[in-house]
């Protein structure tokens, strides 16, 4: 079958309104990790995959905020029931409520009651808390909650309550924003109870403080205890057993509603096992599609790591985060992040060409959904998301994510009304599409090939740009990028099958297009020297930069934070023992579009050797 059929086919069964139902039902459980409400909206899946006739299976894996996997610590298991803070004097009133806004009571919150007076500390730094009488007081900042409470802890406090910063509330004066405070198990006698709260509110609350006292009073039903992530896996089955798997993943934790983050991919992920079913009757899939519904993470981590030899047989990871969002209500393109070139792949020359064929495909519209052309970006790496998990060591693996921006993205007002069927059933048909890749793939090689072909050809003339701000290493950054593309190639050569295709004849033409680029040949003799090499699988852990100076830490964000961290995470990757540091900076150089010193680039080495994750 060919391209066009397919989409055809994948047009009459994805329906982008039966996904939004299950988004809307998604969105009704709480699902923080590890917790009553995630398990509930688990087994909704779960029973609705049965209905289909899709077998599933539940791996489970330990909650009890010690267990480590590749360095990240497990969560400890949590319910909670209900929670509350009011003010009590100078005047009364209720500030935030479970019952009203889940969001309101942090995740991982102490259970507990109490009364106390309120001390404002900003964005809650060293510095800041310095000095302070925290003993009985709820302690209010718009710092990070994790931050925080590591710096308040042991000296008293019976709160925790967080507010937006100028920046988080910019989108609304009364978005209450999500935060989890997550102790691992030596810390819980020491967590106190946590809250958030709109800017609105806050403000009032900085007004009234500064003419005199506030009191308040907190009471949450909370309780840790240890317990179990659960992942779904299920499996829509290939027909030919020696060939490779495509994975789809959807996280499917986070608070009610988080509508778009990730209630939106994790309900299209049900809608695309339906759809691939019926796919699969028509026109049966060489690749098996695997589905997996994760706790983001830290659940994904730990099946990875049972899974290795499965993932072996893995050709593509695509990673459904935030895949709904209404243009009328949201105005955000899809975002399509590629696969950084440590892992070269034919997939980043998909994308557009087949998103162009959706958009302007009259059938790829729901009737109940935004008739609004849809755009997309193809945007640089990004991190903060599962398929972080799949591209670093021991897996390796092409790893892309689909998502927008969202200003309303981890706050109570991430609702079902943002989310679009149109949109659904458009990144729906995109994935879809590519999942059955390896079944349409050798009779539509030639357009494969034309596919690739337009794209090195615009990564190439990319790099050259790139060389006009860095002559010192021009030609070895053209040649960078060749060899880049020349591995895309090959990638692609082993998917239709080398009598479909001829790959000599694409090289040359890559090689005809950097001559003229170049002005000659850009190629430059080879580096024999080795490089920095990793030595810890896994992603990097979010909680690397506790053990830096506030120098090092400085840096760190500066330089290696940027898109969700996916600098840092494409940094290591490369580490592979035969590349030098200049030549890892090349490559990010090329996978961000800016220019990354070898300076800049061997001060990340040096802080991830001491953090263990590379030897140099």
């Amino acid at each position: 079958m060919g391209f066009e059929h397919i989409l055809q086919s994948l047009n009459g069964s994805i329906s982008g309104a039966r996904a939004k139902g299950h988004v809307a039902k998604i969105a009704e459980f709480h699902r923080i990790q590890a917790s009553p409400g995630y398990d509930e909206a688990l087994r909704y899946v779960e029973g609705e995959l049965h209905k289909l006739g899709v077998e599933t299976s539940v791996s489970e894996y330990p909650a009890d905020g010690k267990t480590e996997t590749y360095g990240w610590i497990a969560p400890t298991g949590w319910r909670i029931g209900s929670g509350r803070l009011r003010q009590l004097e100078p005047a009364e009133r209720t500030l935030c409520s479970f019952d009203e806004v889940p969001t309101s009571i942090l995740g991982q919150s102490a259970g507990g009651r109490a009364e106390g007076g309120l001390v404002h500390v900003g964005k809650g730094t060293a510095p800041e808390l310095e000095g302070l009488d925290l003993a009985g007081a709820f302690v209010l900042t718009c710092g990070r909650a994790r931050e925080v409470v590591k710096r308040v802890r042991g000296r008293g406090a019976v709160g925790l309550i967080v507010y937006p910063d100028t920046e988080r509330a910019a989108a609304s004066y009364d978005l209450v924003q999500y935060a989890g405070l997550f102790p691992q198990a030596g810390e819980l006698d020491a967590t106190p109870m946590g809250f958030s709260i709109s800017r609105r509110a806050a403000d009032r609350l900085i007004r009234q403080l500064g003419k005199g006292s506030v009191c308040l009073r907190g009471e949450v039903d909370a309780e840790f205890s240890d317990g179990a992530m659960r992942l779904l896996e299920a499996a829509i089955p290939g027909t030919d057993p020696s060939a490779g798997e495509v994975l789809l993943v959807a996280h499917l934790c986070h608070p009610s509603p988080s509508a778009n983050d990730n209630a939106s991919g994790s309900g299209l992920l049900l809608e695309l096992a339906r759809g691939l079913l019926k796919l699969s009757e028509e026109a049966p899939l060489r690749d098996t599609v695997r589905l997996l519904w994760v706790p983001e993470f830290n659940g994904t981590i730990p099946w990875a790591a049972a899974n290795v030899e499965k993932l072996r047989n893995v050709r593509f990871v695509l990673n459904l985060d935030m895949v709904g969002e209404s243009p009328e209500a949201l105005g955000e393109p899809l975002r399509v992040f590629r696969v950084p070139n440590a892992r070269p792949t034919y997939l980043n020359a998909c994308f557009e060409p087949i998103l162009a064929k959706i958009a302007e495909d009259e059938a790829a519209f729901s009737s109940q959904g935004s008739r609004r052309p849809l755009h997309w970006i193809l945007d640089g790496p990004s991190g903060g998301s599962d398929h972080l998990v799949f591209q670093a060591m021991p897996h390796a693996l092409p790893a892309v994510m689909f998502g927008h921006d969202d200003s309303y993205w981890h706050t109570s007002m991430d609702t079902v009304d943002k989310v679009d069927p149109t949109r659904l059933k458009q990144v729906g048909i995109l994935t879809a599409a590519l999942a059955a890749l390896s079944t349409w793939a050798a009779d539509e090689a030639r357009l494969l090939g034309a596919w690739l072909l337009v794209f090195s050809s615009s990564e190439l003339a990319r790099a050259d740009t790139l060389t006009q701000n860095e002559p010192k290493h021009g030609k070895r950054l053209l040649a960078t990028a060749l060899s880049i593309e020349k591995a895309r190639a090959e990638a692609l050569r082993d998917l239709v099958g080398a009598a479909a295709w001829n790959l000599d004849r694409h090289v040359a033409a890559l090689d005809s297009i950097a001559a003229v680029l170049a002005d000659g040949s850009p190629d430059v003799e080879a580096s024999e020297a080795t490089g920095p090499r990793r030595v810890l699988d896994g992603p990097v852990r979010f909680a690397i930069v506790d053990g830096f100076s506030d120098e090092e830490r400085s840096f760190f964000e500066e330089k290696l934070s940027a898109n969700h961290r996916a600098v840092v995470e494409s940094l290591v990757n490369l580490c592979d023992g035969g590349r030098t540091i200049e030549e890892i900076a090349m490559h990010l150089t090329l996978d961000f579009g800016r220019p990354f010193s070898v300076a800049h680039t061997e001060r990340g080495v040096e802080l991830l050797a001491k953090s263990g994750y590379l030897a140099v």
